[in-house]
């Protein structure tokens, strides 16, 4: 197996969604990997083959794409949220630093054969979780533009409500946390804020000296500091309360007066607001960017205790009060299925219906692995049917299989989950 030395003492800013090559390891190997099932999609008008097959693994998917004209070799890409795989693919709203970054790369390491030497990035993301000091949905109305392009309201199943700026290299995008993965039927209690940037091409990165994910975490914290803070700091943002009852009340939370100005008028009223800004005793956005900046220091210098043996046993850090004691878990898939009866301990027709309207990703992941291909291009819902009929399956399965294993007068030194 390969080895790699991770240093667990570097600095680290919170990195989330990543897209990377993996070079240098037996493609056929991967193929076979009992973790992994992997799928070709298939045409069932023409017969056409995909140009790649995929798996999925706790949110992260896998693609091998095969052979073609262009290049003589089988190729390996990976992408999903490092961030939501140290939680099990399940959600990325609590905190996530150095430790358990690099928990994540030994386990991948452990389970795939693959080093951060061998991860050559396409994408990559970071960002982090603050505690606002008012309401989220205050702040996120309160953001007009970012530099002199308009910040627009999205909205996607697997992330919920952002507002993003989308440029050639990269996205900029802020959003409520809490609402998102309250949606998802997590007990939040704090607002949660995120601010994020995703390169989407390696220039500015391969700049820096940054190729590999062995780069990445080799690379100095206050350069993706200085990121964040920059990408924060180019929002143009107006508090209501900062202008109320001077003569720009209703101009400068206004967006459409923002895009008649020509430039220099332009510069002159963003550098007003600025100092108007700085005279408010409140002054949101300057308390937001020093939580951006204790965050990411935070992230990097304290400590949480990991449990060596099981990368889903830790202790971390976390913006929640409390665990909420009533979330259960699916026996079989580790899913949340509060938004069940309270009664259910498997993933049954309504967790299904909840995952393939709120986030497709777990859906699809569930779907590769419970649904088998008879059913492939059967309608939606015979498929979700057949999905926790399978489910339903593997934990009866499972049971019978200790059954026979331990005699009934026969002691555990361990309880055996199924």
């Amino acid at each position: 197996m390969a080895t790699h030395t991770f240093k667990p003492n570097i600095q680290f800013p919170l990195i989330d969604f990543v897209k990377f090559n993996v070079k240098d390891i037996n493609v056929d190997n991967l193929e076979v990997n009992s973790l992994l099932d992997f799928k070709t999609i298939v045409n069932t008008k023409t017969g056409e083959v995909g140009t790649y097959k995929n798996a999925f693994y706790k949110g992260l998917e896998f693609k091998i794409y095969e052979q073609t004209d262009k290049t003589d070799y089988r190729r390996i890409t990976i992408e999903g949220s490092l961030h939501k795989y140290w939680n099990s693919g399940a959600h990325n709203f609590n905190d996530f630093g150095i430790n358990e970054v690099n928990e994540v790369l030994k386990d991948l390491n452990y389970r795939f054969n693959f080093t951060p030497l061998n991860c050559y990035l396409r994408q990559l993301e970071i960002g982090v979780n603050i505690l606002p000091p008012i309401k989220t949905k205050k702040v996120l109305k309160a953001c007009i533009m970012h530099k002199t392009n308009i910040l627009k309201w999205v909205f996607t199943k697997d992330e919920g409500n952002y507002i993003q700026v989308k440029n050639q290299r990269h996205f900029i995008k802020l959003y409520d946390k809490k609402t998102h993965y309250q949606n998802k039927g997590f007990l939040i209690d704090n607002d949660i804020m995120r601010v994020e940037k995703k390169w989407c091409k390696m220039i500015e990165l391969n700049k820096k000296g940054i190729y590999t994910i062995d780069d990445l975490i080799n690379y100095d914290l206050i350069n993706f500091k200085t990121d964040l803070l920059n990408l924060w700091n180019d929002v143009l943002y107006c508090d209501v309360s900062t202008i109320k009852g001077t003569n720009y009340e209703n101009k400068y939370n206004n967006i459409n007066w923002w895009e008649q100005l020509e430039n220099s008028n332009f510069k002159y009223h963003r550098g007003n607001l600025k100092k108007m800004i700085k005279t408010n005793p409140k002054n949101i956005k300057n308390i937001i960017s020093n939580l951006i900046s204790q965050k990411v220091d935070f992230l990097n210098t304290q400590t949480v205790q990991i449990n060596p043996l099981n990368i889903l046993l830790k202790q971390t850090v976390s913006t929640l009060k409390e665990v909420d004691k009533n979330r259960r878990v699916c026996l079989v898939t580790g899913l949340n299925i509060s938004m069940q009866k309270i009664d259910s301990i498997l993933l049954s027709h309504t967790g299904l219906r909840y995952y393939l309207k709120t986030d497709i990703k777990i859906y699809n992941e569930v779907k590769s692995k419970y649904l088998s291909y008879k059913w492939i291009d059967a309608d939606t819902e015979t498929e979700i049917k057949e999905i926790a009929h399978n489910i339903r399956n593997k934990n009866y399965n499972s049971k019978n299989k200790q059954k026979r294993i331990y005699t009934p007068k026969q002691y555990q030194l361990f309880e055996v989950a199924v």
